[in-house]
């Protein structure tokens, strides 16, 4: 399935960018999700945006709108005011991509992001952060003995 994006942020000269979303059929199907709704979704016009206001004129949702309404229902379900903003969908998208195994430059591609900004979305688990860290005092441990061993070396010749 492909979306069309009129403007992106990554889309700095506003041609639009087209969005190529693959189906799972599985239960959280994104393919089969649009198919559902525009089988119920008779009355709307074929060029209208996919999510609107609640008015009839049907107006595109702005993303100060999704921002703002997202915040009032994160903290009418109990979560603190200011714990989500405009940024969580992209940092969980690329923390998600990166848990699964998906390689950095995938994940920049999937984000559409031309510069290295998304490794700054990246969240990392303290459960990832401590088998990183073993790692590297691994990897330290191990350069500190071949030193060691290759000063000792160089010793008995």
């Amino acid at each position: 399935m492909e979306l069309n994006l009129p403007a992106s942020k990554t889309d700095p000269f506003r041609k639009g960018i087209k969005l190529t979303i693959a189906a799972t059929y599985d239960t959280g199907c994104p393919v089969l999700a649009m198919q559902r709704l525009w089988a119920v979704d008779t009355h709307r016009a074929q060029h209208a945006p996919l999510f609107c206001t609640r008015k009839p004129e049907q107006h595109a949702l702005t993303q100060e709108y999704v921002v703002r309404r997202l915040q009032q229902l994160a903290t009418a379900s109990g979560l603190s005011y200011g714990v989500w903003n405009g940024h969580s969908f992209p940092r969980g998208a690329a923390t998600w991509a990166a848990e699964v195994g998906i390689s950095e430059n995938e994940i920049q591609t999937l984000g559409w992001w031309r510069s290295g900004a998304y490794k700054m979305y990246i969240e990392y688990s303290k459960t990832e952060r401590i088998k990183l860290s073993k790692r590297f005092q691994g990897t330290v441990s191990r350069t500190n003995e071949q030193r060691t061993l290759a000063c000792l070396d160089m010793g008995r010749r």
